[in-house]
């Protein structure tokens, strides 16, 4: 492969050209990956699943399941792409010698990506005597596009996105409109050993923070490395820099100054041959004066920590988790993972995990999307009133087998998920409306022939999943069949994925009557059967470009029961679609 020497150029003709067609595809684009906990994804991972329409039931195109074979990595999620493995091209300028090639080679990348979502059927005839028709299908039409700049030279990294939408409010983000997204821009000084890094940037050992600020780090040993940073705090979730810093809003009303939380923290992370991981504390702290705000308002303390470690050849142990130490969620497990990943033999693995997710937010920023409570209301449940916590807890164990020289996998799993309890105290102190506790399990298969005719991969798949319990929120079966073809082509530079799909949902209880005072119990009957087809392509194009299409087509069929009638919704027919091209120099 050719290098270029210190102070060459890339020829002006390439980059004219690359201009021309960056420029006239900024309103073409899709959605980019987000960081996966404990290590976040700089590349975008696979394509966006259609956003949930309006429907009385549950949406068409659910999240396939996820395999049960182990993995070595410590994140159990984390994902690649094509654009993740692409070879690195030969550059344009005067070839050098190894010993003339520069320490700080440039790494650019920039995707261009489009998403479509739309839905078509007939209208539903009316629920009520001389009442209006009803709209079935989503009026929806999500429609989106990315470009996403990612560059890394010399200690500068800078990652940026811009996302084009319609006006609607569904189309992008928390608030709708376009996005204009600065996850990085650092600039690191120092040696290998000591270095600081100005600007935004993500501090991994502080649970993949990302801060506006100052990191120092220092090299202590060849296995550890330690971190001390003080910034300013975004706001988590945030895509866009109008959402960064919310503006606070005074007692009439009226928009004041933004936000800016203070985060300061330090951290350590540790790499030996058969672990490596990190841990970190952080403090936020609003200094600004804020109207009503308690001492836990204003602070909050959490920890975190991630590793991986194999204690044996046959083992892999990997965790995940932050936890607040103080603030209005003192005390709690945020977000956890443990996992375990046993291979006895070759030709066996066995995988078991727990999860705990939980809401984790700031809440000065978000106090000002809540609404006055109305004391007249009485028992009325009202919206908008208060921050409440809530969490989820998963289980998961899941084995494979391979056979014939691993040409055939035949694997299972079964898990378990459960959502607490909730209770929303009422506007008026008279007590608290609670939410039962909602529980299911899950068992699923797959089958997969790896050379069905030359490199063809075939898989056949299925999940049941049922709900436990006699709580009103227990109340939902689903079955799911899943065909998914892959092949090679272009001397393996691509790869084609066709996929079959069908599913089925529906309720295990009948339709139940109900009173204003008992809002819960207002429960009809709903059962759903959908299908899917679909094709997915990825194709490395040279040495520079990745190109990646996918598009799907789906229809549902709904039917929903009342007190006195069941209605029989018309066919409702979605189409999915995502077109992403990606040029990379390095």
């Amino acid at each position: 492969m050719s290098r270029r020497r210190r102070g060459d150029r890339v020829g002006l003709p390439r980059w004219a050209g690359l201009a021309g067609l960056v420029l006239s595809g900024v309103a073409h684009a899709g959605p980019a990956g987000a960081p996966v906990a404990p290590k976040p994804a700089a590349a975008p991972t696979a394509p966006a699943a259609p956003a949930p329409a309006p429907a009385p039931t549950t949406p068409l195109v659910p999240t396939p399941a996820p395999k049960a074979t182990a993995k070595a990595a410590p994140s159990p999620t984390a994902t690649s792409t094509p654009a993740a493995t692409a070879s690195p091209p030969a550059a344009t300028a005067e070839v050098a010698s190894e010993a003339e090639a520069p320490d700080d080679p440039l790494d650019l990348r920039l995707t261009m990506s489009s998403f479509l979502y739309r839905e078509s059927g007939a209208d539903a005839p009316a629920v009520v005597d001389r009442g209006a028709e009803l709209e079935n299908a989503s009026p929806v039409k999500r429609y989106f596009g990315d470009l996403r700049l990612q560059l890394d030279r010399a200690g500068l990294a800078i990652d940026t996105r811009v996302r084009q939408t319609t006006s609607q409010r569904f189309q992008s983000g928390a608030v709708g409109g376009s996005e204009y997204e600065l996850r990085a821009l650092a600039y690191r000084l120092g040696s290998a050993r000591t270095s600081a890094t100005v600007g935004r940037q993500l501090i991994d050992e502080a649970g993949a923070s990302r801060i506006d600020g100052v990191a120092g780090r220092r090299q202590l040993t060849t296995l550890a490395s330690a971190v001390v940073f003080v910034g300013a705090l975004p706001l988590l979730g945030s895509r866009s820099l109008a959402t960064d810093y919310p503006r606070l809003r005074d007692d009439t009303g009226a928009l004041g100054a933004p936000l800016v939380p203070a985060i300061a923290g330090l951290g350590a992370r540790y790499q030996g041959a058969d672990l490596h991981g990190s841990l970190g504390l952080a403090g936020v702290y609003v200094a600004q004066e804020v109207a009503d705000a308690t001492a836990a308002e204003r602070t909050r303390v959490f920890a975190s920590s991630s590793g991986y470690w194999r204690p044996a050849a046959i083992a892999d142990l990997y965790h995940y988790a932050v936890v607040e130490v103080s603030g209005q969620a003192g005390g709690r497990l945020t977000n956890g993972s443990l996992g375990l990943d046993l291979r006895p033999t070759p030709a066996v693995q066995v995988t078991a995990s727990v999860h705990h997710v939980a809401t984790e937010v700031f809440e000065l920023t978000a106090r000002d999307l809540l609404a006055d409570p109305d004391p007249a209301a009485g028992p009325i449940v009202q919206n908008d009133l208060t921050l409440i916590q809530s969490s989820q807890d998963a289980a998961r164990v899941g084995a494979s087998l391979a056979l014939a020289r691993g040409r055939f996998e035949l694997s299972g799993h079964a898990g378990a998920q459960r959502r607490p309890e909730l209770a929303v105290a009422l506007a008026d102190g008279s007590g608290q409306l609670a939410f039962p506790e909602a529980r299911s399990v899950e068992a699923g298969f797959e089958v997969v022939d790896r050379r069905l005719a030359g490199k063809v991969r075939v898989s056949l798949g299925g999940q049941v999943s049922r709900p436990v319990g006699d709580q009103l929120a227990s109340r939902a079966r689903s079955e799911l069949l899943r065909v998914l073809v892959r092949a090679p082509f272009a001397a393996g530079r691509g790869e084609a994925d066709v996929d079959v799909s069908a599913y089925h949902f529906a309720d295990v209880r009948p339709a139940a009557a109900c009173t204003n005072l008992a809002a819960l119990s207002c429960l009809g009957a709903a059962e759903t059967r959908a299908a899917q087809v679909g094709a997915l392509v990825s194709w490395r194009v040279g040495a520079e470009w990745v190109v990646l299409a996918d598009a799907h087509v789906g229809v549902r069929d709904s039917t929903s029961t009342n007190l006195t009638s069941m209605v029989t919704w018309p066919r409702v027919v979605a189409f999915t679609g995502l077109l992403r091209l990606q040029w990379r120099y390095r």
